[in-house]
């Protein structure tokens, strides 16, 4: 419904001008503003758009008072002024609420009115503000509210323009409402709002939000703010007439016609507050308030080092605060040189340099950086570009798999991987690589390539050797050390801090777990089929409830693990009364079938002849005994033997709990097969000993089979545990030998858990 027809340009008092007096002055207004951002914009387009939003708002009021349609015209503003963007932005902006006030419109009318692009940015605005008013502590809720954000960037630029025009207004919500609305901006729309640059909003944001969120601290803060005010003018004159008297009378400043500007600005209050906690201290405390910012009038960012300079012969730089943003951008392409210098009183004060375009980005973020590209709209120059899509490419990454994370969980990850400090890192080739802080070698690993990762040992970071939970420094020189018998552990966890590495990890673990249930599901058929069990409801509860598992499903996944101790399954069999006996089939020797899948390492439960008996036979995960080692065997009512070193600290245990069922054991009666061999060493500290030990195991192909390496720092170098698959404790000693043999080897010796 169209209510007015196109108008002609009129200009309207910026300043002066309140919306909801005037719809068709609001209109004015808003094209106005459209006008100045771009001269070729659609006016009808716009028009329509407004026209549908009045429509459809016109008898509806805000908790404020004003009319309702004010706030879909306040979020377009925000959206063309301070961002800015395209049409399409603006006219999703004007009917973002369109849909909710009932009959009047849908989405198949905006669809044919509007086109399929606007409908579907609109369609996600509608989920999103459902799954808004739904109880966040539900982890699918956080996950489905941020991949729709992230459908298109311009849902997320709009989301955030909303979430803003809402906060100016929130004192007149309910204070529960007050609340969530707060909380939700500091854990999702400022994070955004940071990662696209976007600092004036972001600081608005956050504000706002911080005042309902600790309404006194944030009143403390603003009336010291106001009682410093004078003092701070005053400070920040006297400080900047001298780099302002240098900076004119520089020559080569003056000849090349660079003009500048230095503005003193304060701090924002959330900013201040989280100064105050972190280093303990109250306001009158913090020197740092605010910042001095010197602006070039020039595109060459050379002239930003040439001011430091400057800076730098008058006052005195703070040892370790130069960052240089310009050389390494962050993410959101901000660009800036950061210092702080000693004033004439020994305080200390923070300095930004930045062309006048770099100021525009640090500003008004992503858009405005793109609206330098000539002839393209700043947002579709943003939907066009490369660099942007990979950005979104990598949040969805975050979280298209969620795994078991709580919604705790899941905001740590947005917060480490969108809204944290950034690391800048070189592979050995010098190539640059962009990381949030606190990154480890596993980080770097997984974003190589997953296998890379999976098979990560270590790295060696500037030429030194370091373990994986290492955190990563700008410039670090990274280079990663893999073995092929490596695997992920769930420990890993604890070390990354990408959403990519964790995903990979929690993948390969997810799909571990599936092939163990396998395995064991294919022992426990085994086990049924050779004693003829059988499997009822009262069997299966008794089962569970003895051997303490809630789930067939989770007796499988154990069973089918390296450290499960078979035995007690066999205890429990023997309580039952099953005949546990040794199925004689004409005598001959029972052999696992070969269609079912063994278990791993220590655990190989497997079938042998003691006696002309057929019985089950396990080797001790904690000793891992080979052939040659004095060994004893203890049974229990199951007739599961477990074999151990005769001088494996468990035996003593074992003789005191089950006198009649330890004996002595020969290895003349047993199967042999691959044995289980873990080593430990300790060696120097040096950049090449890891590839020395691994390619050292891996030339004795006899008998000898590398499985992995596991690094850590100690006060002697490097402590390692090597784990190997060996036929005898001949090999073993092979292995030791040949290691002893190489230099920076202080220690070699077995490894018992």
């Amino acid at each position: 419904m169209k209510l007015w027809p196109l108008r002609k340009k009129q200009e309207i008092p910026d300043k002066e001008f309140v919306l909801g007096k005037d719809p068709k002055k609001d209109l004015d207004y808003l094209l106005m503003q459209c006008r100045e951002q771009n001269k070729t914009f659609d006016e009808a387009l716009i028009t329509k758009a407004f026209n549908w939003c009045y429509d459809t708002h016109k008898n509806k009021m805000r908790y404020s008072g004003q009319p309702f349609y004010v706030h879909p015209v306040s979020v377009a503003l925000i959206v063309v002024k301070e961002m800015p963007l395209d049409d399409i932005s603006v006219v999703c902006a004007l009917l973002h609420n369109v849909v909710d006030e009932g009959n009047t419109y849908g989405i198949k009318d905006i669809q044919n009115e509007f086109g399929p692009t606007v409908a579907e940015i609109i369609e996600h605005i509608i989920k999103i503000k459902y799954i808004e008013g739904r109880q966040m502590e539900h982890l699918e809720n956080y996950r489905k509210l941020l991949l729709a954000l992230f459908k298109d960037v311009r849902i997320i630029l709009i989301k955030i323009a909303d979430r803003l025009d809402n906060l100016r207004s929130v004192e007149y919500l309910d204070e529960d409402k007050q609340r969530k609305m707060s909380e939700e901006t500091l854990e999702i729309y400022s994070a955004f709002a940071h990662r696209f640059g976007l600092g004036s909003l972001k600081w608005e944001l956050e504000d706002l939000a911080f005042k309902v969120l600790n309404k006194e601290a944030y009143e403390e803060i603003s009336n010291a703010l106001q009682l410093k005010r004078e003092d701070r003018e005053q400070f920040i004159e006297n400080f900047t007439n001298p780099i302002k008297h240098n900076l004119s009378k520089d020559v080569l400043l003056k000849r090349k016609n660079v003009k500048f500007d230095i503005i003193g600005r304060p701090k924002h209050i959330y900013s201040i507050y989280n100064k105050m906690k972190k280093r303990g201290v109250s306001i009158n405390e913090l020197f740092d308030l605010f910042a001095i910012r010197i602006i070039l009038d020039t595109d060459d960012s050379s002239y930003c080092f040439i001011v430091y300079g400057i800076i730098s012969d008058i006052f005195k730089p703070v040892p370790g605060t130069f960052k240089d943003y310009i050389s390494n951008p962050k993410q959101n392409g901000y660009q800036s040189l950061h210092t702080a210098v000693l004033d004439t009183s020994g305080k200390p004060v923070e300095i930004q340099i930045r062309t006048k375009k770099m100021d525009e980005i640090a500003e008004r973020g992503v858009a405005s950086h793109f609206n330098y590209k000539r002839d393209l709209l700043p947002a579709q120059s943003v939907l066009d570009d490369r660099n942007i899509e990979e950005w979104m490419g990598m949040v969805r990454n975050v979280f298209e798999y969620a795994g078991d994370e709580t919604p705790e969980e899941l905001i740590d990850s947005v917060r480490k991987n969108l809204f944290s400090d950034e690391i800048f890192v070189f592979t050995p080739t010098y190539e640059f690589r962009k990381f949030p802080k606190e990154a480890t070698p596993l980080d770097f690993a997984f974003a190589i390539h997953s296998e890379i990762g999976f098979h990560c040992i270590g790295a060696k970071v500037n030429g030194k050797v370091v373990p994986l939970d290492y955190k990563l420094q700008s410039g670090d020189v990274i280079e990663i050390l893999t073995s092929k018998t490596q695997k992920p552990k769930k420990d890993w966890l604890k070390y990354v801090v990408t959403q990519r590495s964790k995903n990979n990890i929690q993948k390969y673990l997810k799909d571990e777990k599936k092939k163990d249930e396998e395995r064991g599901l294919s022992i426990w058929k085994g086990i049924v089929n050779r004693y003829n069990i059988k499997e009822d409801e009262n069997f299966i509860k008794e089962l569970l409830q003895e051997l303490k598992f809630e789930s067939m499903k989770n007796f499988f996944q154990s069973l089918g693990t390296a450290n499960f101790d078979v035995s007690v399954v066999y205890e429990f069999l023997a309580d039952k009364k099953i005949n546990l006996s040794l199925n004689h089939i004409n005598g001959e020797e029972l052999l696992p079938d070969k269609d079912t899948p063994q278990m791993k390492d220590s655990q190989d439960s497997i079938t042998t002849k003691i006696k002309n008996a057929t019985i089950n036979v396990s080797y001790a995960g904690c000793c891992h005994p080979l052939p040659g080692d004095k060994i004893v065997g203890h049974i229990k009512e199951g007739r599961e033997i477990i074999v151990h070193q005769k001088t494996c600290g468990h035996v003593k245990h074992l003789i005191d709990s089950h006198q009649t069922t330890v004996f002595d054991m020969d290895w003349s009666n047993l199967i042999h097969k691959d044995f289980t061999i873990k080593i430990r060493i300790v060696a120097e500290e040096k950049p090449e000993i890891l590839n020395l030990i691994t390619s050292k195991i891996l030339s004795l192909k006899n008998n000898v089979n590398f499985r992995g390496l596991n690094v850590n720092n100690i006060d002697e170098g490097l402590e390692g545990i090597i784990t190997a698959n060996v036929h005898s404790i001949d090999d073993m000693n092979t292995v030791f030998d040949s290691l002893r043999q190489l230099t920076g080897i202080k220690l070699v010796e077995r490894y018992n858990e």
